[in-house]
């Protein structure tokens, strides 16, 4: 008779739980989803203090040598080190070079499979590294029945930090679903109330999160990729002289705001674009604010016109239609072909051909600082763009939370 391993997942920590170096929780085999060959583990996770020394996130195993999965952080500098048991080595895996900083929320997810031989991981949705088995004839991942542990595990001690959205999947997740997860974690779905699991498959299946063209006309919000807070504005205004007070974009909530956060994209003055057209990558557009009315806009610097706190290049939203309020989309992985909802984008004032960015630094009423700087290479210049409609979507499960 043939066996089939049913896709299953577990969520083991919803919330966030605060863990020191010597704290552990422990998960027994048997109430993980069973595993064949594939395997992947997502989760949320800020680090308060780097450690001297190595630092377990997560260890699946009966020993210290036995670890599929395995994840680490690097001593000092707490870069990622995602791990499995090989049938010729016992750690097996790959050290990135990018380090996590402190006090800074990340999702991280880890995929695994013996019939692809790789080993891939992705942070904040982004593909970061792979492990691919080389000798696909005879080396092996070894899976295990042991214990998953998250902290301290045997010999190693744990992370200084917090963790919640812990999720254990018997299959190994593609980039697609990886950025679902990413996402659906932006918008705080509670996943331990059953109902909400409904809806969430509900939408899956009905394609949500598959990649759907941007057009022209199209409804949008602007997501800044490493805070996930959302292009917004709260009416606030910068005082550039005599009849010219502009609104202050920010970054504002991790939670949509269905008034402030929404932009209709249209073509800029003399592109003939026609509505509901795809928008090309590399090409110049203008962003709408729906609740203003105004366009997303920014300004070179003359004058003392920059950024409270970091003194940037200002962006606003201006009421005055120039040129000013045109923007050229370049897609981080490829320019070519069309946009489409969740792509990963930089835009770039054309005026001044400075991108957008943000950070974490905070105004003084909490939201974001938002301005034009850098050469669009930063994380900081991420953001990604998402139809309306899944936003929309949305706000039907807020109603249940």
């Amino acid at each position: 008779m043939v066996k089939y391993v049913v896709r299953e997942w577990a969520e083991l920590i919803s919330d966030p739980i605060s863990l020191e170096i010597k704290d552990q929780r422990v998960f027994e085999h048997a109430d993980l989803p069973v595993v064949s060959d594939k395997l992947s583990v997502t989760l949320r996770l800020k680090i308060r203090s780097h450690t001297s020394g190595l630092a377990t996130i997560l260890q699946k195993g009966t020993g210290k040598t036995v670890r599929t999965p395995g994840l680490w952080l690097s001593a000092n500098k707490s870069t990622l080190n995602p791990r499995f048991s090989g049938n010729w080595r016992d750690s097996v895996g790959m050290d990135i070079s990018d380090g996590l900083s402190l006090n800074k929320w990340y999702h991280i997810a880890y995929t695994l499979s013996e019939p692809e031989k790789r080993l891939d991981l992705y942070k904040d949705g982004d593909w970061v590294g792979f492990y691919g088995i080389n000798d696909v004839k005879t080396q092996k991942i070894v899976f295990n029945e042991g214990p998953l542990h998250i902290g301290r595990a045997f010999s190693y001690n744990g992370f200084d930090g917090e963790i919640s959205n812990v999720r254990y999947f018997n299959w190994r997740l593609s980039p697609e679903e990886v950025k679902e997860d990413f996402f659906v974690r932006n918008f705080r779905i509670d996943f331990r109330h059953k109902l909400l699991q409904v809806i969430y498959f509900y939408i899956i299946k009905k394609n949500v999160f598959q990649k759907k063209p941007i057009v022209h006309g199209s409804k949008v919000t602007l997501v800044h990729v490493s805070t996930r807070k959302y292009l917004s504005t709260k009416g606030i205004k910068y005082d550039l002289g005599l009849n010219n007070r502009q609104h202050m974009v920010i970054g504002n909530e991790q939670e949509i705001d269905l008034k402030n956060d929404v932009w209709t994209i249209i073509g800029a003055k003399g592109t003939g674009v026609n509505k509901g057209g795809p928008v090309s990558l590399d090409t110049i557009v203008v962003f709408k604010h729906q609740a203003t009315g105004y366009n997303l806009h920014s300004h070179d610097m003359s004058h003392e016109k920059f950024t409270p706190i970091s003194r940037h290049q200002q962006v606003t939203l201006c009421g005055i239609i120039n040129t000013d309020d045109e923007w050229r989309i370049r897609r981080f992985d490829d320019d070519s072909g069309h946009l489409m909802s969740g792509d990963i984008i930089s835009l770039f004032h054309v005026n001044t051909n400075k991108p957008l960015y943000s950070h974490s630094i905070l105004l003084g009423d909490g939201s974001q600082e938002v301005s034009c700087h850098g050469d669009g290479s930063e994380t900081n210049n991420k953001v990604t763009m998402l139809n309306y409609e899944l936003n929309d979507k949305f706000s039907f499960i807020y109603c249940f939370l």
